[in-house]
């Protein structure tokens, strides 16, 4: 076999290329920290390692999209907190105003200063977000929650919608809720209509809380032949009366009654006073039948509801009892208002603490991808470094033997 320069020269280059190609190869091993570049390195670690960067991805985002609904949500917690704060002041002005030694010019103040409120309550109710959204509008961001009529009524021109973001896989989380739902069909105070046979001068509710138990049990939405909403006080010629219900049978005649509740007519203010319900007579002597009808359930805003009450207070044509009647009613339709609002903060507050659980898991979750990631596709540190330290070593050992080989000739042999 025949050794020439040529070859020699050739053989000790190629040799040379492929150290150079290993250190580059380890250099970048160790710069980069990866153990391959190219799919075609490790088939089944670059798969691996993109199914894991898919994951972390996701997780990511997932953790991104629950920081903005926690804003969002933080949002809404805070006009309702400021909703509730107004309400409370507003349920102050009431208490107030039933104070027997304001004049009518000290209520004037007092419903000037709602209006205020009731004002700043609209104002609220149209939050809008930093993108101009109003976030009690449901699907309808773009148009206010609450808008003015020229009569003066508020009305609601939210849709039930709520928003749902997707948190992590398979949990989404509601991060609006509609001013449909929370403002629109809150709940009024009970009411009921009276008719006296004969006629009394007037009736009223004085105390919701008796009522409201009253009502809780006689009221019934399943109106038939053998059910009804009506109630009677019969007040007889001795001074005594008898709160009743009575038991219908399937043509709608009386077959009966149930006595809820019996007492004395206050004969000194001509009054009946049963179950938070107050009956102002025509006379001491008064004897008859008054019907009381328990009135369905009413829904509507707090805005109307105020403003109604405004002018009630500065109605002068008004009676003391009534007036009085009216704002106790409004108070209680302001509890109710004020309950609502609180139950949908501790709504908002259990979604938070949802969000915030389940970003921690998607952190807990995206450290264990990413480890995983590590052990598949990226180096030892130590070991890339050995790995190159060795792969130059090599380099300079090829460099010194073609240096050698260079200085030799075959006529040294023959």
């Amino acid at each position: 076999m025949r050794i020439s320069t040529t070859m020699q020269f050739t053989s000790s280059l190629k040799y040379i290329q492929n150290a150079n190609s290993k250190v580059d190869e380890n250099a970048q091993k160790y710069n980069t920290g990866e153990k391959f570049q190219t799919a075609g390195e490790d088939p089944s670690g670059m798969a691996s390692k993109v199914k894991y960067e898919g994951a972390i991805s996701a997780y990511t985002q997932f953790n991104k999209d629950g920081g903005l609904a926690n804003n969002t949500l933080s949002e809404e917690e805070t006009a309702l907190a400021s909703m509730w704060d107004a309400l409370s002041s507003i349920h102050s002005r009431l208490i107030q105003c039933v104070d027997g030694s304001n004049d009518q010019n000290s209520l004037d103040a007092l419903a000037a200063e709602m209006e205020q409120m009731r004002d700043h309550l609209y104002n609220l109710m149209n939050t809008q977000n930093t993108e101009g959204e109003y976030i009690f509008s449901g699907a309808r961001s773009d148009v206010p929650t609450f808008t003015l009529t020229s009569d003066g009524h508020y009305t609601c021109q939210a849709d039930g919608s709520v928003r749902e973001v997707l948190v992590a896989p398979g949990v989404t989380v509601q991060v609006s809720d509609s001013g449909l739902d929370i403002f629109e069909n809150c709940k009024l105070s009970n009411s009921m209509t009276v008719t006296g046979t004969p006629a009394i001068t007037s009736a009223v509710i004085s105390n919701y809380g008796d009522f409201d138990d009253l009502y809780q049990t006689y009221y019934s939405s399943s109106i038939g032949p053998t059910v009804n909403n009506n109630l009677r006080v019969e007040v007889l010629a001795d001074g005594t009366f008898s709160l009743v219900k009575d038991r219908l049978d399937a043509a709608g005649n009386v077959t009966g009654q149930d006595v809820i509740e019996t007492g004395e007519v206050d004969k000194m203010n001509s009054t009946i006073n049963v179950k938070g319900m107050e009956f102002y007579l025509p006379s001491s002597n008064y004897t008859g039948n008054i019907k009381v009808q328990l009135d369905a359930p009413k829904t509507d805003n707090i805005l109307n509801v105020l403003t109604k009450l405004v002018d009630d207070i500065q109605d002068e044509t008004l009676t003391k009892t009534e007036k009085c009647a009216r704002i106790a009613a409004g108070q209680k339709d302001v509890s109710i208002a004020m309950t609502r609002y609180d139950s949908y903060r501790g709504q908002i507050g259990a979604r938070q603490n949802t969000i915030n659980t389940v970003m921690t898991s998607n952190t807990s979750l995206s450290d264990i991808k990413t480890e995983s990631k590590a052990n598949v596709s990226e180096m030892d540190a130590f070991e890339a470094a050995s790995n190159l330290v060795q792969s130059q070593n090599q380099l300079t050992v090829s460099r010194q033997i073609y240096s050698m080989l260079q200085k030799q000739s075959l006529f040294d042999y023959i």
